[in-house]
């Protein structure tokens, strides 16, 4: 299977540990900070050529350092940026990911390059040549939550694709109706998958169920919660499943969990899991690599990933 990732790019400079107490201090210690790629679009296409896919990208970043150097994560990677823009009004989105003491991650950040990207931006060959177009960025693209991602996937349909989608938290923009907005998109959406704050935000419910049934009428064919160290809801809105997290893994860096838990459940769709088994092996994918500092570090190959579910669920 091949994937477009779609969405954003990032520069992260992970820096740890930091304190609690760090705004009370002079000076604090930390390890080495460590320079990586970032944003769920490139997590996602990184975590999928780990685990064996072939992984596409579209994208916007700047013509600076921090471009380049994603540039040659994505070369190293083997991942395709052809389809990649360089950005002459907007520098490379970078994030300085603080992380506490017990992994926890807390973000400084300079993304304007965002608003930039648009449906016009996307190579419509690199839609013809993939099986599945995935963008994560939902709520935090101007231009693609203002038609931009019901475009992009209207084509991918046209085109016999799957489409997938997650979303990001926009605390700047909480008070938007996001499922009106997002409507368009929702509606050529197969897959969507936000986190349970993202998911309550849009619906304005609690619980999982009733979160769901606010989705069931946009004829997507599968959705879903991801619920952290808790696992994930999913359901075919025929029947609905709490899928455990997985326990016993060492955490030493939750940047990435979810994008990570994205490629793997689309990994194991590639593999013909059904969709109960894909969150299981999802849940591995993302249990794994936080146990590596960097948003893609601990992503495993497939066999590793599937050798560990069969062990241990």
């Amino acid at each position: 299977m091949k994937v477009l990732c779609v969405g954003m790019m990032v520069c992260d400079i992970l820096i740890s540990p930091v304190p609690d107490d760090i705004m009370e201090k002079d000076c604090a210690k930390i390890d080495s900070p460590v320079i990586s790629s970032g944003g769920d679009a490139l997590n996602v296409a990184v975590s999928l050529s780990k685990l064996g896919l072939d992984a596409s990208i579209s994208g916007r970043i700047g013509a600076d350092a921090n471009g380049e150097f994603l540039l040659a994560e994505c070369d190293k990677s083997g991942i395709d940026t052809s389809g990649v823009i360089k950005d002459t009004q907007y520098n490379t989105a970078v994030t300085y990911v603080l992380i506490d003491t017990s992994g926890e991650r807390h973000f400084l950040t300079e993304n304007e390059i965002f608003q930039n990207l648009k449906f016009e931006d996307i190579d419509q060959q690199q839609v013809a040549e993939s099986d599945l177009v995935y963008f994560g960025s939902a709520m935090k693209m101007a231009a693609m939550d203002d038609g931009g991602t019901a475009r992009l996937f209207q084509l991918a349909h046209a085109l016999g694709k799957t489409t997938v989608m997650d979303a990001a938290v926009n605390s700047e923009l909480s008070e938007i109706d996001w499922l009106a907005r997002l409507s368009p998109s929702l509606q050529e959406t197969d897959i969507f998958f936000p986190s349970y704050s993202e998911a309550k935000l849009i619906s304005h419910k609690e619980e999982p169920g009733e979160i769901a049934a606010c989705f069931k009428d946009f004829g997507m064919q599968i959705f879903g919660i991801k619920l952290g160290q808790n696992g994930c809801y999913v359901t075919d809105f025929q029947v609905e499943k709490l899928i455990p997290g997985v326990k016993g893994l060492p955490v030493f860096d939750t940047t990435g969990a979810g994008d990570s838990f994205m490629a793997g459940m689309i990994c194991a769709l590639s593999h013909d899991f059904d969709i109960f088994e894909s969150t299981r092996f999802a849940n591995v994918v993302a249990a794994m690599n936080i146990g590596a500092i960097g948003a893609t570090a601990g992503v495993p190959d497939f066999d590793t990933a599937q050798q560990f579910l069969k062990r241990n669920l």
